[in-house]
């Protein structure tokens, strides 16, 4: 019993199936550049992140402030940093740290100017708290977060 034409074109057929899907990309287009974009330093990043948020908070903060000594420019680490530090409420910290994400880079950062001027209302700097919350108005286009900030100005303008 030998095979026919059909079976041999559907088996050369299967092969040809098979080794294009050995040699296919296994990374999504549009996920191949953001795995190019993943440096070593942003895994690590990200990792002290996770480890802030999940089970072994001081040892991921002890990773973040490694991070920020190695690459005092990693704006991404400056940002977490002073997440972290509002969140402890260490404001002053916080305050540095938001500070230098803004010089670095406050438009990939916006919403730094929200957490300035929480900070700095904080810290009774009432003037540069309405005017970082101004400045935070002007780049927001959700209502939601306009309207608490406008809440927000309106409660410091109150007393100062």
């Amino acid at each position: 019993m030998g095979l026919g034409k059909p079976q041999w074109l559907a088996l050369a057929g299967a092969a040809v199936v098979v080794v294009l899907l050995v040699l296919a990309p296994r990374t999504p287009s549009g996920k191949r550049e953001e795995a190019a974009a993943l440096t070593p330093s942003k895994a690590r990043t990200m990792e002290a992140v996770a480890l802030v948020n999940g089970q072994d908070p001081m040892r991921g903060i002890m990773m973040l402030r490694e991070i920020a000594e190695e690459e005092p420019e990693n704006v991404e680490v400056q940002w977490h940093l002073g997440l972290f530090s509002v969140k402890s409420g260490q404001m002053e910290k916080a305050l540095e740290r938001f500070k230098k994400v803004r010089d670095l880079d406050a438009e990939a950062f916006p919403d730094v100017w929200f957490f300035l001027g929480r900070t700095y209302a904080t810290l009774d700097s009432t003037d540069q708290a309405i005017a970082c919350l101004r400045k935070y108005r002007t780049l927001t286009q959700d209502s939601a977060l306009i309207n608490q900030v406008d809440g927000f100005l309106k409660e410091l303008e109150t007393n100062e």
